[in-house]
C-alpha cells in the first residue's frame, strides 16, 4: 500500500479507523463495507485502490475505471446530491453519509481528504440504529449478521465499555447497582474508601449496609428506600455512615432509584453517593454560629434585666426582714425570699460573665475553686435525674490557664456526660495531683511536664464504643443526632489541652461509663517569665522553617505568608532536596513543614530524620494539601508535633506554629 495513504488512515483526520484493513469476506453480504481507501486525481478518477475496497467496489456493479463519484452518485438512495457537494468542496476535509440504493438501511459514510494532486478517499459503513439492526432473535439466529457487522458491535461494545470503566474511575463518588437484599452487584473503587469495607464484601452481605448507617439515620433512610420503590422516581436524601477501620462519621449526599420490572416488581437500585461532611456541617455551623450570636445579644440583655429586677427583690426583703421581729410570722417567708434572690442573682452573674469572658488572658487560679464554681453551675442546668458529685484535693492546685476557654471546655464534657445519661445517673468532678504521668491509651495533644494536674469528669451513662475512642477527637466527629452536635466540642477541648502544654484521655467501657481526664501542668509561678522570655528569644533571632511538598502553589504561598510574619523559609519539592537542606551547614532550621498528600509516604523517611534530631529542639509539623487529616499517612499523622487542618485559616495557621516555636528549644 501506498505509504501516504497508510499515515492518513492512522492520522486524526480519521477519527476511530483501524490501521488494520479488513479483508473482503467473499461469503459476507457484499454491500457492508469494514473500511477501505481510495487515491484520486485531480479529475476524480481512481489511482489506487487498496484490496478491500477494490473487491466492495466491483460487487456493487462498478468497475476501476470508472469516475469514482459519478459511480457513488449512482448507489445513493435519494440524495445524490450530496455526492456532488462533496467533490466540489475546497476545504481540506470533508465527510458525508448516503444512504445506499442497493440495500435497504445501509449507510456509507465518505471521508474526503485533498492532498497535492488530487484527493484521498476512505470508505466505510455505518451500522444501523438498534431497532433496524435486530428486529427479532431469529434474524440474529438466522444469520442477517455477517461477521464484520459482528466485529462493529463489538467494537461499540468495548468503546462504551472503556467510558464507562473510565468514568467509574474518574467519579469524584461512589456510582453502584444495589440488590433487592443491599448488596451491591457493581459499584466503582471509591466504596472501600468511603466505607472501609472491601467491594467483594459488599457482593455477599447485605447487611453491610445497615450496619454502617448511623444509627439515628436509619429509620429516615428506609423511608427514602420505600419512597423510591413506589414513586419510581429519583430520591435525594442526606444521611451520615460510619467508617468500619476509623470509626470517622461522614456525611453522603445519595440519590437513588429504583428499577423495577415491566409488572412493577422490584429488581433492585441505581445511585450515587457524594461525600459533603465538610459542606453539611459548614452550612450548620454558619446557621448555628450566626443564630446564637444573635440569642447571645438577646440572652445578654435579658440577663441584666433579669439582675436589676433580682436586686430590687433582695433588697426589698432584706429591708422588710430589717423590720419584723424574729418570731413574726412574715420572718421566715422574707428570709427565703432573700436567700434565693441572692443565689438566682449570683447564677445570673455567672451567665454574664461567660458571655463577656474574652479567651487568651492567661493568669494563675486554683482548680479546686474553679471546679467548685463550675459544680454549682452545672446542677443549675442540668436535669435533676442526674446527681452532681465534687471530689476536690484538699491542697490548692495552681494553674496557669486562660479560665473562660477552661470553662467552655469543662461545661462541654459536663453537658455531653449529661447527654450519655438519658435515664439518670451520677456525673463526677474529682481533681488530682500526680508526680507520675499514668499509661494513656486514647489521648490528644502533648504529655506536660511533671508535676500535672487532673481534672476529670466522670458519668455512668452508655459509654463510647470502642472503634470510636480512636477518632473521638477528630474534628466534626459525633455520635448524636445530626441536629444534636457538630462535632467540634472535644476537638477544641483537645486544642485547648495542647494549647496549654497538656492533654485530654478518655477511657470509656460501653453501658457503664466513661472518663475524661485533662492533664494540665502544675503552676510554678515561673511561666510568665518563661514565657516572655521565649518571645525575647524569638524576636532577637528569627527562626528557620523547611516547607516540603509536591504542592508547588501551596508551597509558594505559604513562604510568601511565613516570610511576611518574619521566618526564614526554604522550600524543597522533593525528598532529596529536604534531605540535603536539613543536613547543610548552612542551615539551622527550627521545624520542618510537611505538606502531605492523601495517604502518600514519600516524605516519611524527611520525617523519621526530624524525629532523630527532636534532642535538638527540631520540630515536625504535617499540614494536609488537599485531604482530610483522617487521609494522611499514619505514619506522618502519628509523630508530629503538631497536626493542622488543610483548610486553616491564615491567623490561626501563624498563631499555633508561633505558639509551637514559643515553647521549642531553639536550636544551637
Amino acid at each position: 500500500m501506498n505509504p501516504a495513504i497508510r499515515d492518513l488512515q492512522q492520522s486524526e483526520l480519521f477519527p476511530g479507523h483501524s490501521p488494520e484493513i479488513a479483508t473482503f469476506q467473499p461469503g459476507a453480504p457484499t454491500q457492508w463495507l469494514d473500511g477501505g481507501t481510495v487515491v484520486l486525481d485531480e479529475r476524480g478518477m481512481a489511482k489506487e485502490w487498496d484490496a478491500s475496497l477494490q473487491a466492495w467496489w466491483e460487487s456493487m456493479g462498478n468497475q476501476v475505471g470508472d469516475h469514482f463519484w459519478t459511480a457513488i452518485s449512482r448507489l445513493s438512495a435519494g440524495l445524490p446530491e450530496q455526492v456532488s457537494i462533496l467533490a466540489a468542496s475546497h476545504g481540506t476535509f470533508a465527510e458525508a453519509v448516503i444512504h445506499l440504493s442497493v440495500a435497504p438501511n445501509h449507510s456509507l459514510r465518505i471521508e474526503r481528504v485533498r492532498v497535492p494532486g488530487g484527493a484521498v478517499v476512505r470508505l466505510s459503513s455505518v451500522l444501523p440504529q438498534t431497532q433496524d439492526l435486530v428486529s427479532s432473535e431469529s434474524q440474529m439466529a438466522g444469520g442477517a449478521l455477517s461477521n464484520s457487522m459482528v466485529r462493529e458491535i463489538w467494537k461499540r461494545m468495548l468503546h462504551a465499555e472503556n467510558q464507562l470503566a473510565t468514568l467509574m474511575r474518574r467519579s469524584p463518588g461512589v456510582v453502584f447497582s444495589q440488590r433487592t437484599d443491599f448488596t451491591f452487584r457493581a459499584a466503582n473503587d471509591h466504596l472501600e474508601e468511603v466505607t472501609g469495607i472491601p467491594n467483594p464484601e459488599w457482593q455477599r452481605q447485605g447487611e453491610l449496609f445497615w450496619r454502617l448507617v448511623h444509627d439515628s439515620d436509619v429509620e429516615f433512610l428506609r423511608q427514602q428506600i420505600r419512597a423510591s420503590a413506589l414513586t419510581e422516581q429519583p430520591v435525594t436524601s442526606t444521611y451520615r455512615i460510619c467508617h468500619a477501620q476509623t470509626g470517622r462519621i461522614a456525611y453522603i449526599l445519595e440519590q437513588r432509584q429504583a428499577t423495577l420490572s415491566p409488572d412493577g416488581t422490584l429488581l433492585g437500585y441505581e445511585g450515587v453517593w457524594v461525600d459533603v461532611t465538610r459542606q453539611t456541617l459548614a452550612e450548620r455551623r454558619l446557621f448555628a454560629s450566626a443564630w446564637k450570636e444573635t440569642l447571645a445579644v438577646l440572652t445578654l440583655g435579658m440577663a441584666h434585666d433579669f439582675g436589676n429586677m433580682l436586686a430590687g427583690i433582695h433588697a426589698l426583703s432584706e429591708s422588710f426582714l430589717a423590720q419584723v421581729q424574729p418570731d413574726h410570722p412574715f420572718y421566715e417567708g422574707l428570709g427565703l425570699i432573700k436567700k434565693n434572690a441572692l443565689q438566682t442573682s449570683q447564677l445570673v452573674n455567672r451567665m454574664v460573665n461567660l458571655h463577656q469572658g474574652q479567651p487568651g488572658e492567661r493568669g494563675y487560679h486554683n482548680l479546686n475553686e474553679l471546679m467548685t464554681d463550675l459544680v454549682e453551675l452545672a446542677r443549675k442546668i442540668l436535669p435533676r435525674r442526674i446527681k452532681i458529685v465534687a471530689d476536690a484535693r484538699p491542697e490548692g492546685l495552681p494553674l496557669h490557664v486562660d479560665t473562660v476557654e477552661l470553662r467552655q471546655v469543662v461545661l462541654n464534657l459536663v453537658v455531653n456526660a449529661a447527654d450519655a445519661m438519658s435515664k439518670g445517673g451520677t456525673l463526677t468532678l474529682r481533681t488530682s495531683l500526680h508526680t507520675e504521668l499514668p499509661l494513656l491509651e486514647h489521648f490528644k495533644g502533648v504529655r506536660p511536664r511533671l508535676p500535672v494536674v487532673c481534672l476529670s469528669v466522670n458519668d455512668t451513662g452508655c459509654g463510647i464504643r470502642k472503634g470510636h475512642l480512636e477518632a473521638i477527637f477528630d474534628p466534626f466527629f459525633t455520635t448524636k443526632a445530626t441536629h444534636k452536635g457538630s462535632g467540634l466540642g472535644l476537638y477544641n477541648a483537645s486544642l485547648f489541652a495542647e494549647k496549654h502544654l497538656g492533654c485530654i484521655s478518655v477511657s470509656s467501657t460501653e453501658n457503664v461509663g466513661s472518663t475524661f481526664q485533662l492533664w494540665l501542668p502544675q503552676a510554678d509561678f515561673m511561666e510568665q517569665e518563661r514565657d516572655q522570655n521565649a518571645s525575647a528569644a524569638t524576636a532577637q533571632r528569627r527562626r528557620s522553617l523547611l516547607l516540603a511538598g509536591r504542592a508547588p502553589e501551596l508551597l509558594a504561598s505559604a513562604s510568601e505568608l511565613l516570610r511576611l510574619h518574619g521566618y526564614y523559609v526554604a522550600t524543597a519539592d522533593t525528598p532529596e532536596i529536604a534531605s540535603d537542606l536539613l543536613r547543610s551547614p548552612q542551615y539551622q532550621f527550627d521545624a520542618v513543614v510537611i505538606h502531605a498528600e492523601s495517604n502518600d509516604a514519600t516524605f516519611n523517611s524527611i520525617a523519621a530524620e526530624v524525629l532523630q534530631r527532636a534532642k535538638t529542639g527540631l520540630k515536625l509539623v504535617v499540614r494536609p494539601a488537599g485531604c482530610d487529616q483522617d487521609a494522611l499517612n499514619p505514619f506522618l499523622r502519628s509523630n508530629c508535633d503538631l497536626l493542622l487542618s488543610a483548610d486553616i485559616p491564615e491567623a490561626d495557621f501563624l498563631s499555633r506554629l508561633h505558639q509551637l516555636m514559643v515553647h521549642s528549644t531553639p536550636t544551637a
